[in-house]
């Protein structure tokens, strides 16, 4: 229809287009036959390939090219180290991925033995990822003779002894249930184990109690393991980690006159002067102080001690005496460091900013050696000399700390002899003993039979770089076997 608008200008028209008068015609699509099969069908079979190729890219090819399945480890014996054909896995509980297969297991503990176990893996394919398919290997236990059991309880021990050094555990660093782990295995022994072993473990045990940690551990075992009794002195330990000490722990130190006589220990090297030393006759002191009964407190509490005759250097080892010795024992040279690292005698410290030479005579106290080292030199000492020389006990060690009790604190690392006693006994270096650190000895009464290379030491004096009102005879340090630094030296003791 005609739109007509009016104006000053004149009239226009305009003619608007009706689209809908206007049909538009569609030609509808038809699918064709192809190989004379009718839309429908073939149309149906193409959806069906694109499934089936989903699911086998989705469901089946990640089994193909990953096939296998989680296979967990467990052994009678608790923990042990699982090898699978030659790879080592874990320790036990430990899971792991194996391929399709026949494989062999290998569970071996510290030494002590082992079991092999042969076991095939399947080959599953279908949807792997989604259902990861599992399987056991359990190894029974390779414990047949009293023999065995000790061994593994004397390594066990080792490691109670390694982790007592540790007291701060956390979510993310936790210690491993170790006597849980050796009540387990001990329960699960097919032949009739001689109890006696079991309970001196558990009781040498007890004299590395550091930690609340520690201590829920050892008790949830005692209850897997009805026949061992420990008795009282278990729970006197357990309360040390109360927090709430109840009473004082030990005798109380007490300064009294110390005899002692000046000596000198005679060195057949030409160039080497005597070694200037003082000897005490046997005496009976009280090692340590009054502490309150609660841990760490009672690693120095006062305990009477009976020390027999023995002699000990005026001053610590110097670096002179250290160059002689290394001059007949290249093996403790510096220029030796890696290997001696190697072999677990030093740290990487060893002999750091010094340099010893028997060019010189120096006496500035040799340091940044280990207690290997220094037990080293006694031995070397000794056979030179023909007199016993030793690094000295703590009770020596106090002894003669105690006869000097008037001398100041030594604030540099030179000391010069006196007529007056050993000298820097507090003060100068930290000093190596030759008593290993044992946390609990002095307050559980349980001497001290088992032997493990994995103990602390004990080192005593405190260094100058220490407080001095902070350090006491009393005063424990404790250092591993290998550790070397700045602060740390020793001085010989001799028999008289």
């Amino acid at each position: 229809m005609p739109l007509t608008i009016s104006g000053a200008e004149g009239t226009f028209q305009w003619m608007k287009k009706k689209e809908d008068e206007m049909p538009i015609q569609v030609e509808p699509v038809k699918l064709q036959p192809i190989l004379g099969m009718q839309p429908g069908l073939y149309l149906t079979i193409i959806y069906l390939v694109i499934l089936l190729v989903v699911v086998f890219l989705v469901g089946v090819l990640p089994g193909i090219l990953n096939s296998g399945k989680r296979v967990t480890f467990t052994s009678e014996v608790d923990p042990v180290v699982v090898h699978v054909d030659g790879t080592y896995v874990g320790s036990t509980p430990v899971t792991a991925f194996i391929e399709p297969g026949i494989h062999e297991a290998v569970f071996s503990h510290d030494g002590v033995g082992e079991t092999i176990v042969s076991f095939e893996t399947g080959h599953p394919v279908f949807f792997t990822w989604l259902f990861p398919r599992s399987q056991d290997v359990a190894a029974s236990s390779f414990i047949d003779d009293d023999i065995q059991l000790s061994d593994y309880l004397h390594s066990m021990y080792d490691q109670v002894i390694a982790w007592s050094a540790v007291t701060d555990f956390s979510e993310s660093y936790q210690r491993p249930p170790l006597f849980q782990q050796v009540a387990r295995t001990v329960a699960s022994l097919a032949y009739a184990e001689d109890q006696s072993i079991v309970q001196d473990f558990f009781l040498q045990s007890l004299n590395h109690m550091t930690s609340r940690t520690m201590v829920d551990d050892f008790t949830k075992a005692l209850e897997m393991l009805p026949d061992v009794h420990i008795g009282e002195k278990a729970a006197s330990i357990l309360h040390l980690f109360d927090g709430e000490p109840t009473e004082k722990a030990g005798l109380q130190a007490k300064v009294g006159h110390v005899d002692y006589s000046r000596t000198a220990l005679e060195i057949p090297l030409g160039s080497v002067a005597p070694i200037t030393g003082f000897s005490y006759g046997e005496t009976e002191f009280t090692m340590g102080r009054s502490v309150e009964h609660t841990y760490p407190g009672v690693q120095e509490m006062g305990m009477a001690t009976v020390s027999g005759p023995f002699s000990i250097a005026a001053l610590e080892t110097s670096e002179y005496l250290w160059a002689q010795f290394i001059a007949h024992n290249p093996y403790w040279a510096k220029g030796n460091s890696e290997q001696l690292m190697a072999d677990g005698m030093v740290d990487g410290n060893y002999l750091a900013g010094v340099y010893p030479t028997t060019s010189i005579v120096s006496t500035q106290p040799i340091r940044n050696v280990s207690w290997h080292a220094a037990q080293a030199f006694v031995s070397w000492l000794s056979e030179l000399t023909g007199t016993q020389v030793f690094l000295p006990d703590q009770g020596q060690w106090e002894l003669a700390a105690m006869s000097v009790d008037g001398k100041p604190y030594q604030n540099g690392t030179v000391a010069t002899v006196d007529s007056k006693g050993p000298s820097a006994m507090l003060g100068g270096l930290w000093e190596f003993t030759s008593d290993p650190y044992v946390p609990l000895g002095r307050v559980s009464g349980i001497p001290v039979a088992w032997e493990s290379d994995r103990t602390d030491i004990v080192i005593k004096g405190g260094s100058h770089l220490n407080d001095g009102s902070e350090i006491e005879r009393a005063t424990v340090g404790v250092v591993t076997r290998q550790t070397c630094a700045e602060t740390i030296g020793f001085r010989i003791a001799w028999s008289r």
